[in-house]
């Protein structure tokens, strides 16, 4: 888990890197939202298709098929694979791109006749990204089954690289946001071509097609198809925010994308990794000691509590900082960055639960069940849609935030209903209700050492030249003295976490 994690933690760092390029290059304001809202499109099928339903049913089917057969047999799996799912992709594709205009239209309807034009083509363009990302995922599900996860985990980051170069590249000449999506294009050919060499080079191949390969892959496209709405829940209520936020004042789309990129990074850190990991893990329990699925859903629960309730309590402490030591430019005003804050905080208030979520539910897809966790997904989006509607207007761009959050509370709890009464497993809630308690104690009583030397530096600071306090306050300065402090905080958390009688099965 830590090379997933140390992977997944320096792609997420570069894409930090990038929303901070794109945040001059781009600003907050016309561009910069028909921008987010072309670059969503492939980019949130990427997330659904590629990454999340694609990787739920491909990956369990895989690593049967290397147990029982061995990896030579995968190959004919894995053409079939690539005929019906990549045919598919291209022939979406070529509608998208075709019907690209129409397509913005529907997800932004609040756009004005220019954004649409402005958008249009910049769709056209990005729309074979799609196919070389979801291309990539298939044959990282084929280097997963054999526990390789450094080019699925580290291919993020090379993609960040080559986005954040080509980023440069247009700050440098001054070139239009065409040229961008060019370079992103660019970046998801490279990064399937990574794919495709690490895969023959660990002996795989694409097998000739046969019967029985058909009917055995006819049970991974309806697994397939009904992963999507469970794996694409987060990724459609992002879309339902851009689509209402369309008809919020202009830069309302550019706010929402700054601050979810935050919060995702945590996420994408921790969350990301512990899921992929175990969801090979869970499938290869729930097929010979299934009653394990209980004491590892109970661990990972810990697990997730252990690291996100500090990093969440953190982040919001400094949410509006964030934005002001790193984004504030001409581009980018104060009252932006504040309400930027605001939303990336209420984002950081469903960290845990998001991370539960994709626990539980990768423990419905080893136990081969795909219909509860759609059925869970469809009441979520509706109920963050209906929440959009009534908090959109009054609230603005926060209030599609906190829509989401709602949504994501609500998946969590029908995750845990579900579990009991479909699988009959042992929650443990007394137990991890006992952990929590534990662990509130200990950062309450390291709170107040951090809270007093975080305070005699700040106040040490006020007392210096207007410029100096200008430049550790508020510009990225800030982060060379505090970040330090987080360090050490953390370090404190993990060296005593004994002492309170903590006991975390995956690190222990």
């Amino acid at each position: 888990m830590l090379l997933v994690s140390g992977s997944t933690l320096v792609s997420r760092l570069l894409g930090v890197a990038r929303e901070l390029l794109w945040s001059r290059y781009l600003g907050v304001g016309i561009l910069s939202d028909a921008f987010f809202t072309a670059y969503k499109i492939p980019n949130s099928l990427r997330k659904v298709f590629a990454e999340g339903a694609l990787s739920a049913a491909f990956i369990p089917t895989i690593v049967q098929t290397v147990r029982l057969k061995g990896r030579d047999s995968v190959g004919e799996l894995m053409a079939i694979a690539f005929l019906i799912f990549e045919g598919f992709v291209l022939i979406a594709t070529s509608f998208a791109m075709y019907y690209a205009d129409t397509i913005i239209h529907l997800i932004a309807g609040g756009f004005s006749e220019t954004q649409i034009h402005i958008a249009t083509p910049w769709l056209q363009i990005l729309m074979p990204f799609i196919f070389f990302i979801s291309s990539s995922a298939l044959l990282a599900g084929a280097l997963q089954s054999v526990n390789h996860f450094f080019v699925p985990a580290f291919s993020p980051a090379l993609l960040n690289v080559f986005f954040i170069g080509g980023t440069i590249f247009c700050m440098a000449f001054q070139l239009p946001i065409t040229y961008l999506c060019w370079f992103i294009l660019g970046g998801g050919a490279l990064q399937l071509l990574w794919h495709i060499a690490t895969y023959i080079q660990l002996g795989f191949t694409w097998g000739p097609i046969t019967l029985q390969g058909v009917k055995q892959f006819k049970s991974t496209l309806i697994k397939f198809i009904l992963c999507l709405p469970a794996t694409g829940v987060e990724e459609l209520n992002l879309l339902i925010n851009t689509s209402f936020a369309s008809y919020l004042p202009v830069g309302s789309i550019s706010l929402i994308n700054y601050a979810n990129r935050f919060a995702h990074l945590p996420q994408g850190v921790f969350g990301h990794a512990i899921s992929t990991i175990l969801l090979p893990h869970f499938s290869k329990i729930s097929s010979y000691a299934p009653k394990r699925l209980s004491f590892y859903l109970l661990e990972s629960a810990k697990l997730i509590v252990w690291f996100m309730l500090p990093v969440t309590i953190f982040m919001s402490l400094f949410a509006s900082k964030i934005f002001i030591t790193i984004y504030l430019s001409d581009k980018f005003t104060l009252s932006q960055a504040y309400q930027a804050g605001l939303i990336l905080q209420i984002y950081l208030l469903g960290l845990i639960c998001i991370a539960l979520n994709k626990i539980m539910r990768i423990m419905f897809y080893s136990q081969h069940n795909t219909w509860v966790p759609t059925v869970i997904s469809i009441a979520s989006v509706g109920i963050n849609y209906l929440a959009n509607t009534y908090l959109a207007t009054p609230l603005q761009a926060p209030g599609l935030a906190l829509a989401t959050l709602l949504s994501t509370i609500t998946q969590s709890i029908l995750f845990v209903f579900f579990l009991k009464t479909q699988f009959n497993l042992t929650l443990y809630c007394g137990q991890l209700m006992h952990f929590v308690a534990r662990y509130i104690l200990q950062l309450s009583l390291l709170f107040i050492p951090f809270g007093l030397v975080y305070y005699g530096i700040h106040t040490a600071i006020m007392h210096q030249s207007a410029y100096c306090s200008h430049l550790l306050l508020n510009t990225i300065a800030f982060w060379f003295w505090i970040s330090p402090l987080c360090a050490l905080f953390a370090w404190s958390i993990f060296k005593l976490r004994r002492s309170f009688n903590m006991h975390l099965h995956f690190i222990d």
